[in-house]
Formats: structure tokens, C-alpha cells, sequence
């Protein structure tokens, strides 16, 4: 198990999609309450996210990507990753 915490710094986002990567950003099986987690606008929400213990050893990545909800959007939006390393 990995505990990772979400921060929202971005005003026009409420959703974050979650993955997870090899060293050579092949997706990794994982599972978490939720894979589209909604975090408010200034708020932090710590996340649980289980690895197969078969591929524990392979996890190199966990990333986050900004969901935009179209109706909430004036202008063109701009969807982001962040990835962080896990240390092993």
C-alpha cells in the first residue's frame, strides 16, 4: 500500500484521474477507493492506493491528471500530470 496525498492549487478543477507506472511508463495494475478522485479548490485529500504484491517491485510512478468539467470552462483548458517517484 502507497499513501499519497493530493493538493488542488488549480481554481478550475475539482477531479484528478490516478496512475500508475513501471521505470519505463508501462501502466501497473493498482486499486483505490476511487480512480477519479475530486478534491476542492485550496483542499488536500490523502489517498490509499494497493499494489499486487507481484508487482510491488515494478512501481516506479504514481501520477495525477486534472479533469476538466467542460461546463465549468470560458477559456481553453489546460490538463496537467504529476508524477511522483516512489522511493525504494
Amino acid at each position: 500500500m502507497v499513501n499519497m496525498e493530493l493538493w488542488n492549487k488549480r481554481e478550475e478543477v475539482q477531479f484528478y484521474e490516478l496512475k500508475v507506472f513501471d521505470s519505463e511508463w508501462r501502466p501497473v495494475p493498482f486499486a483505490t477507493t476511487e480512480r477519479v478522485v475530486e478534491v476542492q479548490y485550496l483542499k488536500r485529500k490523502k489517498i490509499q492506493i494497493y499494489i499486487r504484491e507481484i508487482d510491488a517491485s515494478r512501481v516506479t510512478y504514481i501520477c495525477s491528471r486534472s479533469k476538466i468539467v467542460k461546463e465549468d470552462v470560458d477559456a481553453t483548458p489546460i490538463s496537467s500530470r504529476i508524477c511522483s517517484k516512489i522511493k525504494t
